[in-house]
């Protein structure tokens, strides 16, 4: 387990509160899992992305645009590779830049192949593995599955979603760093399933990220990366613990914003609902209304309507306590999440 610590303190000591999440990251990459960073302005999705180290021999890009142009100067053609393509502010893509990039990834992610050669240009990507990182504002998450049919298919069935709070950040820095992984890291094809290795807990934490049939496999595969991680080649009960310790607060965060107005309805996920949860998510003492509502420029009475629904799903609690002229109320993050905050702030102070 010190691999975990050793990894996340580099990290925390320069960002607090993104050791965990550049861990996920790294794991995604090992589990060959695509993740969607999901969080406000400013809240360090973007610094996330950037800290995600290289695992082993994977081809990495970052995209800040996006043409067959690009791809083919830029990768052209490869062959039996674990692509890593990291997108570390998807805002900055244009619409018709989006499209492209949905239309190759797709492709790429479900069957390992895109090929598109002309005149001018020759892609050949074959029998790769494409795994994506993207950094991710709400609104646009939210507004990218509405305006793309296959991209809200593909991002509900072919990548996690984890959003980023963190009430432990103290302030904002530009530091260059290089996170070191461990020298040696077992290869996941060599982890194999303990017999007394109960994946439930885990499968629970993605019955909301992802369909049910790939629920077992997107636990079974980061519970082996994460095993794989600490260097052990057998699955035991205290990695599938330690998973659900480490990263529960996240996922189930957003599994917790989604729903259905009825039973003939597509999933929908609020990204106004996410906004607020993880600006509510950076102070672990609370946040009152009036400053809620002044940061994300809306009415109070639009963050009371917001509130209810995170209120009503358990994300959130409500303290109002009278003050001259008016009553005064503040939002604090929900008993477990707050919990997970105070541990994680003691092992980056140990």
């Amino acid at each position: 387990m010190n691999r975990v610590y050793k990894f996340i303190h580099q990290i925390d000591r320069t960002y607090r509160g993104l050791g965990l999440p550049v861990l996920y990251g790294v794991l995604s990459i090992m589990a060959n899992k695509s993740v969607f960073f999901v969080t406000g302005r400013g809240k360090g999705k973007t610094r996330t992305i950037k800290l995600i180290p290289q695992v082993a021999d994977e081809i990495i890009q970052n995209w800040d645009t996006f043409t067959l142009g690009g791809l083919a100067e830029r990768v052209g053609v490869v062959a039996n590779q674990h692509l890593i393509w990291k997108v570390e502010e998807f805002s900055t893509l244009s619409r018709y830049h989006r499209e492209i990039f949905l239309t190759v990834c797709s492709k790429i992610i479900s069957e390992g192949t895109y090929i598109h050669i002309t005149k001018q240009m020759m892609i050949d990507i074959e029998d790769c593995k494409l795994t994506l990182l993207i950094a991710i504002q709400p609104q646009t998450y939210a507004n990218l599955c509405r305006q793309y049919e296959q991209w809200d298919a593909m991002s509900y069935d072919r990548f996690t979603k984890f959003l980023l709070l963190n009430p432990l950040r103290v302030d904002t820095k530009d530091v260059a760093l290089d996170p070191e992984l461990p020298k040696h890291i077992v290869s996941i094809n060599d982890v194999k399933l303990g017999e007394d290795a109960n994946l439930t807990p885990v499968t629970a934490m993605y019955g909301g990220q992802v369909s049910a049939g790939r629920a077992y496999i997107y636990a079974r595969d980061y519970v082996k990366a994460l095993a794989a991680f600490l260097d052990e080649e057998t699955v035991k009960p205290k990695h599938v613990k330690l998973f659900r310790k480490l990263f529960y607060p996240y996922l189930i965060s957003f599994s917790k914003v989604q729903y259905r107005k009825d039973l003939d309805s597509s999933i929908i996920v609020s990204g106004g609902t996410m906004s607020l949860l993880t600006e509510i998510g950076t102070n672990l003492g609370g946040s009152r209304k009036d400053a809620l509502a002044k940061k994300l420029l809306v009415t109070e009475r639009e963050i009371e309507v917001v509130s209810n629904k995170l209120l009503e799903r358990k994300m959130i609690s409500k303290e109002t306590y009278r003050s001259q002229p008016k009553k005064r109320t503040t939002y604090h993050l929900a008993p477990f999440l707050k919990r997970h905050f105070r541990w994680y702030n003691k092992v980056i102070k140990s």
